[in-house]
């Protein structure tokens, strides 16, 4: 934000974009030492075109970054015969910086297991395996250690595990983020598009059986009935919402994705097995691709929706492991039918992923109204395109706040605006922008709201908007908002159809 020309929302989410390139190059390089360039391109333009996380999150791309970075240099040091040891140990650092990002990441140092499972298959000696997991905790104290020390000398030694025990506190009335509810959002997730590809199974065996007669006779015109009968099974899926059209929110891909990655699961399965016959290197790849969709959504309440974000090594080794699987299975017609069935998945997500990326905007234009519209006096909003609602209450609300911010800049949000801090350059008068989510607790709330009452500057504006989601705490903390405000003399002086300001010393709107 603070770099050359970052200062409106179009300029700082051109370098956050930055971060997703370096990521797709670093994989795009890394991964040609095991397989073809094209291949490795096409899983690149697939993984892109899913990352439907804004770009402006840091917390979750550069734990895509680390986490992809710190599973490229464990793949290199496994496999490398010489700078091994070096490789390992920059592939703990990046795993220890990972969870200096985000705590929960902690669980993607689960990744030690591609290790030791090269060293089970190759049967390494169990005194070499111990040495090369020391090298990767090495790495990873120090990644985790150095930004430790930074946080301890600017906010003491105890505020990373204060920080730690307040994400544990998060289970207090909110199911989801507990180890049950994350990982039952994480089943539901696979379950509904598995559940979607049952009806494949029965085209499978229709097309091995035709494929069976008649067999080496009539293959192009079989061929093509069974193209023809999966053109149907897309429109079946286009008719029953499975893919969608609504290319302004996630359903027009979701589904698709998911059938990719359920596709990917089984291709790394098989490859991990090794009834590939490959070399040692492909069943760690495999096995790679399995441990990194297994663990990228733990820690997250999210469904399965990081799995698709993080498909920057999964999609293109996937794809390799589809053509070895060809390739296994020889050249038998009725292959004709599995092959071409992964094939419509993968088409699919060609086709959907793009289109959706082109028109999604997280949180903007998802009820499928235009975004055509762009500010002519939100300066950080200059070149963002947005609904002609969106402006409009955006800029009622920058007219409104013009006098507001003269007499005092220090603002309380609620109801799920938190990007008004950044957007009217608010200084926020308590810790947190988005006290609605049910990460912050109300004790959490309470508390600062207490500390902000004692403080030389008690009467911040407070503006809330209308649009609350529906968080376990919400009403609990609303409360305290409102006895914060009516305790301390507020004045409603601007509302709309959107938002609501309160401050003091100056004339209420009623």
């Amino acid at each position: 934000m603070h770099l050359p020309f970052a200062g409106t929302m179009l300029g700082f989410g051109v370098y956050c974009t930055l971060i997703i390139s370096a990521i797709a190059l670093i994989v795009y390089y890394s991964l040609q030492e095991y397989m073809p360039g094209w291949m490795i391109f096409i899983g690149l333009f697939m993984a892109e075109s899913l990352s439907w996380c804004p770009r402006v999150i840091m917390y979750n791309y550069l734990t895509y970054l680390f986490f992809t970075l710190g599973t490229l240099f464990l793949i290199k040091g496994i496999f490398a015969w010489d700078k091994q040891g070096k490789n390992l140990f920059i592939a703990g650092v990046f795993l220890g910086l990972n969870v200096m990002v985000r705590f929960p990441n902690i669980v993607e140092t689960g990744m030690i297991l591609v290790l030791w499972f090269y060293c089970a298959i190759t049967r390494e000696e169990f005194i070499n395996a111990i040495r090369k997991t020391g090298v990767c905790i090495l790495g990873f104290l120090v990644g985790a250690g150095v930004p430790y020390m930074i946080i301890s000398v600017i906010y003491g030694p105890t505020a990373y595990f204060e920080m730690i025990a307040n994400l544990f506190g998060m289970t207090e009335n909110a199911t989801d983020y507990s180890s049950g509810g994350m990982l039952s959002m994480i089943i539901s997730g696979y379950t509904g598009s598995a559940i979607a590809m049952l009806i494949m199974i029965p085209c499978l065996m229709a097309g091995f059986i035709m494929f069976l007669l008649y067999e080496d006779r009539y293959v192009w015109i079989k061929k093509l009935l069974f193209s023809v009968g999966l053109l149907i099974l897309v429109r079946y899926y286009f008719a029953k919402g499975v893919f969608t059209r609504n290319y302004f929110y996630y359903d027009s891909v979701f589904k698709a994705a998911m059938m990719f990655v359920i596709i990917a699961l089984i291709l790394a399965v098989i490859g991990t097995v090794g009834f590939l016959n490959g070399s040692r290197l492909e069943q760690t790849l495999a096995f790679t691709v399995l441990m990194i969709v297994l663990l990228t959504p733990l820690g997250s309440n999210n469904y399965t929706y990081p799995v698709i974000n993080n498909l920057y090594i999964v999609a293109p080794i996937s794809l390799w492991l589809f053509r070895r699987l060809m390739q296994r299975l020889g050249e038998r017609e009725y292959n004709f039918a599995w092959q071409s069935m992964i094939t419509m998945v993968i088409v699919t997500v060609l086709i959907q992923g793009p289109l959706f990326h082109g028109s999604f905007a997280f949180g903007d234009g998802t009820d499928g109204r235009k975004r055509d519209t762009v500010s002519s006096n939100i300066y950080k909003a200059q070149g963002m395109v947005s609904t002609g609602d969106n402006i409009e209450s955006l800029e009622k609300l920058a007219e409104a706040l013009g006098e507001i911010k003269i007499k005092n800049n220090r603002v309380v949000l609620f109801g799920g605006v938190p990007g008004l801090a950044y957007l009217f350059d608010l200084e926020p008068a308590i810790g947190t922008v988005w006290p609605d989510l049910d990460s912050y607790g109300s004790d959490n709330f309470e508390k600062e709201l207490l500390e902000l009452s004692v403080s030389d500057d008690p009467k911040p504006m407070v503006i809330i908007g209308k649009n609350m989601q529906e968080y376990a705490n919400i009403s609990t903390k609303y409360d305290i908002l409102l006895d914060y405000m009516n305790e301390h003399g507020y004045n409603k002086v601007f509302e709309s159809e959107r938002f609501m300001v309160f401050a003091t010393g100056i004339e209420s709107e009623d």
